[in-house]
């Protein structure tokens, strides 16, 4: 169906639905939702709606948590994009209004034992829960931390946090820590401003509906309660009276409706039946002209370019089944010997040999062109995995890779393989178009430059993303992580159960890297992700083509403010935020 059609069929349900509200709040003597009016938010995707926390990936605890219908047992004080967070636990405070109250960190570290705020109220949605107690929290952390948990949020945090929460009483909850593991970014990673977060939800309502019926249920506790919520197609979200924080939304409606096309999203935009929308930074200056509108920067700038993946060279790995990660992509690539960029440790000609080929990839990628010609402008050169520009005091000169293709070839016949190679290449289809476009000109650059033979999946991010688990992925793909100074990055790309990027660094790097998840003195972690470079950097195992900005959403002209936090997360938050005009 055209998107204006089902535009209008939308505004006709909204107005349906809001008068159905009005009539059953007058007979209940109900006074209906907080505020008024309405907005329409369009997004890339309406994931599944999924409420169990040791199967959400980025459903509740990402479309659901920013647009305020879950909460997090800890928040971040607001900051306006695009300053990033605060990452140590320090930064955090009960004001801002979490769901616990107030916390306590035992003398030796190894508890944080939250006190739960009384009275919050769990939204009415397929039955009446009651309010919020230990036993939710407890059991959403334990479902979110189990063995084969994929909960987005859960990844970030490193085993050492993740021994279990105990119900203390009714409405105090323990955390378990191990000893020598407790990490300083805990708040960050727990609350609302890093990656997709592990909401607090309902467990009594698990019990009673069952796994099936609870999935289709959304009960949350924030600001906006969910009233549909369907797949590839929209969700409906509707302002909460008298919230528990004793501030209310100032819209009482918001629809938000799955556009994955930008092209799309900018047509709705012009014609008023989207109030906001990301758009690709090519688009988006001439969009909010049309339309008298306003850019929304969120998120935190990331490195965008190729893991090279297949380059499982540790398996140590506390967190897995028998202490060893199972490297499926990496043996299926040694056994073939048909996978020249990734080395064996086992052979130190093999992996010098593998070093050059990925060199002479990153030496083929004409980063200037790409922002000149693809990205317009809108876009930084970058050599660092761990986000550090160029113009950063930490950078290092011996990161800079050279736009060299005579070099570039030099180092493949070095390597044996003068006349190129065979190799496929993942660029994920829901990514956004200057990354797409990007990887694709890059790969085209390789094949006109290198003579390598390049066939491009472009399977969609969440289809393939289980083989970055299972370690069965063994080729190039496109992927960045947008870090903050001092982050514990070595988590993505060393030994674990669940996602990593494809590739693990040797263990003595690995040792180094991980020291962050426990290291008190921010300037030390800085310091190692910076020695963590210094070996990627000549390992090539990651070969960039940019730093992407933030995410930019048009906004517009019905819209007389928002003020949403920054997080690593890159969509619209804080709809209680938004005023009308």
């Amino acid at each position: 169906m055209h998107f204006t059609q089902r535009y209008l069929l939308r505004m006709l349900f909204v107005a349906l639905l809001s008068a159905l509200t009005i009539l059953v709040a007058a007979c209940s003597g109900d006074s209906g939702p907080a505020g008024a009016g309405s907005i329409v938010i369009a997004v890339e995707e309406v994931p599944p709606m999924i409420q169990d926390p040791r199967r959400d990936i980025r459903a509740s605890g990402g479309i659901g948590k920013d647009l305020s219908v879950y909460e997090t047992i800890v928040r971040a004080p607001h900051v306006a994009p695009p300053a990033p967070p605060p990452l140590d636990h320090t930064g955090y405070s009960p004001s801002d209004k979490g769901i616990a109250e107030s916390w306590e960190i035992s003398p030796d570290l190894t508890s944080i034992t939250f006190k739960i705020r009384p009275d919050i109220p769990w939204h009415e949605n397929g039955g009446k829960w009651g309010t919020v107690d230990a036993e939710d929290v407890a059991w959403t952390f334990n479902q979110a931390f189990a063995a084969d948990s994929v909960n987005n949020g859960a990844e970030e945090i490193g085993p050492e946090m993740k021994l279990g929460f105990d119900v203390v009483d009714s409405m105090t909850v323990r955390q378990n820590i191990e000893t020598g593991g407790f990490d300083p970014t805990w708040s960050w990673l727990m609350g609302n401003a890093s990656f997709n977060g592990i909401v607090i939800v309902n467990k009594q309502a698990y019990d009673d509906l069952g796994e099936s019926e609870y999935a289709a249920t959304p009960i949350g506790t924030g600001r906006y309660k969910a009233i549909t919520w369907t797949a590839d197609d929209e969700v409906t979200l509707e302002a909460v009276k008298d919230h528990w924080t004793g501030s209310d939304a100032h819209v009482s409606s918001i629809t938000v409706v799955h556009m994955p096309e930008a092209a799309t999203r900018e047509a709705a935009l012009r014609t008023g039946e989207v109030d906001i929308a990301n758009l690709p930074a090519q688009t988006i200056n001439g969009a909010i002209e049309a339309i008298n509108g306003r850019v929304q920067e969120i998120g935190i700038a990331r490195p965008q370019g190729f893991q090279m993946a297949g380059n499982y060279w540790n398996t140590k790995c506390p967190g897995c089944e028998t202490g060893v990660m199972p490297r499926p992509g990496f043996d299926d690539a040694v056994s073939s010997g048909d996978y020249p960029w990734i080395g064996n440790p086992a052979d130190a000609a093999n992996m010098e040999s593998a070093r050059k080929v990925r060199w002479a990839l990153a030496m083929a990628v004409d980063q200037e062109s790409i922002i000149e010609n693809i990205l317009e402008g809108r876009g930084r050169p970058i050599y660092a995995w761990q986000n550090i520009l160029p113009s950063d005091p930490s950078h290092k000169d011996s990161w800079l890779i050279p736009y060299d293709t005579d070099k570039a070839r030099s180092y493949l016949a070095d390597a044996g393989y003068p006349d190129g190679f065979d190799m496929e290449v993942w660029i994920p289809s829901t990514f956004g178009p200057g990354t797409k476009s990007a990887a694709e000109a890059v790969a085209a650059a390789w094949r006109q430059e290198l003579g390598i033979e390049i066939t491009i999946d472009k399977t969609e991010y969440a289809a393939r993303r289980p083989q970055t688990v299972d370690k069965t992925i063994n080729v190039p793909f496109t992927h960045g992580i947008n870090w903050i100074p001092g982050s514990t990055s070595a988590r993505y790309i060393c030994p674990n159960a669940g996602h990593i990027v494809g590739f693990t660094m040797e263990e003595a790097m690995c040792d180094l890297g991980l020291e962050n998840a426990t290291e008190q003195d921010l300037n030390v972690r800085i310091s190692n992700n910076i020695t963590i470079q210094d070996y990627l950097t000549e390992q090539m195992l990651f070969v960039p083509m940019f730093q992407a900005p933030a995410v930019l959403f048009a906004v517009g002209p019905k819209i007389d403010a928002w003020a949403p936090y920054n997080a690593q997360d890159v969509l619209p938050n804080r709809p209680e935020s938004i005023t009308l005009k």
